[in-house]
């Protein structure tokens, strides 16, 4: 068939009514404006236009959203190094006063003791809630109260238990200022503390050390006529810290961990948790949980009760 019988033809179907109204509804779309597909194969294209999500995917968008939520919490709590020390204070008009460092997140506690180491509790309101401070929270409950003696603002101040010694402080901001007041049971005054916050140090554990005698005061030991009054290192020495002249001593007979010893100039530096028994101290003071700190004579041994027994303690260079 030559090329001019193909062309012919199909003019003539073309021209065809039948041909054309046939193919003309072959092109139209079924009711509905849908074209219809047989068999699964428009499911199969709906899924084909969702993107596929891998299992990087959703560890990539989870390390997101991790990172996000760090962020802001590194933005509401700053970080902050831990401290542990002690202050004297007294009842004397002109007394500095003391600071205590805070910061968001991290709880404080400062806790209260006599001359003699024993705990000075808070004192109570019998008649309120227990353990909560004004506008603050309280400790055994969820309900705010008035039961301790303390006021403050911008600060959530509590005491664990009725007649404890031990204040709990935690910021309530970033970056608060304010004062604390804290009346000890039995005491003539309120002691007045200045809280600051925000810094890259918190105090952790504060012993506060009154130099008076509390509700609970041990009976004092029986001290030498001529009491040594040149041993302003004692404060430190309780808190471990000797001073630059300290020779330690070697200690046997006892464990160092209940006894440590120092010689300062012609003295020796008891520190202790047992009761020197022999020789006379000329100096002592003691700290919470039993600890106390002896000035004594140059002695080659010492004498101390524990827990009811006398034991010996050999001391040398």
């Amino acid at each position: 068939m030559n090329r001019k019988a193909l062309i012919f033809g199909a003019l003539a179907l073309a021209a065809h009514p039948g041909h054309a109204k046939a193919q003309q509804a072959a092109s139209l779309p079924p009711a509905g404006g849908v074209q219809a597909i047989p068999g699964g194969q428009a499911e199969r294209g709906a899924d084909s236009m969702i993107p596929p999500i891998t299992p990087g995917m959703i560890k990539a968008l989870g390390n997101r959203l991790g990172e996000n939520k760090r962020a802001q919490e590194e933005v509401m709590t700053q970080y902050a190094a831990p401290d542990s020390r002690r202050v004297v204070v007294s009842f004397t008009p002109g007394q500095p006063t003391p600071i205590i460092q805070v910061v968001k997140g991290y709880p404080t506690a400062v806790s209260f003791f006599d001359t003699t180491g024993e705990p000075w509790p808070i004192a109570w309101d019998t008649n309120s809630n227990p353990a909560g401070a004004t506008g603050g929270v309280n400790c055994n409950s969820n309900s705010s109260g008035n039961g301790a003696a303390i006021a403050t603002v911008g600060f959530y101040v509590c005491t664990p238990v009725q007649g404890s010694n031990v204040l709990q402080i935690t910021p309530a901001s970033l970056s608060p200022r304010g004062g604390l007041l804290v009346n000890l049971q039995g005491a003539p005054k309120p002691f007045s503390f200045v809280l600051i916050g925000g810094g890259s140090r918190y105090d952790a554990d504060l012993s506060v050390q009154v130099s008076s005698k509390g509700p609970k005061a041990k009976t004092p030991i029986a001290q030498a006529a001529a009491p040594d009054t040149a041993s302003p290192f004692l404060t430190a020495l309780l808190d471990g810290v000797a001073p630059a002249e300290a020779t330690p001593l070697s200690v046997s007979g006892v464990s160092p961990d209940d006894l440590r010893a120092w010689r300062v100039g012609d003295r020796i530096i008891l520190r202790t948790r047992y009761t020197l028994v022999s020789p006379e101290w000329t100096a002592s003071e003691s700290a919470e949980g039993g600890l106390t700190v002896y000035s004594i004579p140059q002695t080659p041994v010492v004498l101390l009760s524990a827990e009811g027994r006398t034991v010996s303690a050999s001391l040398a260079e």
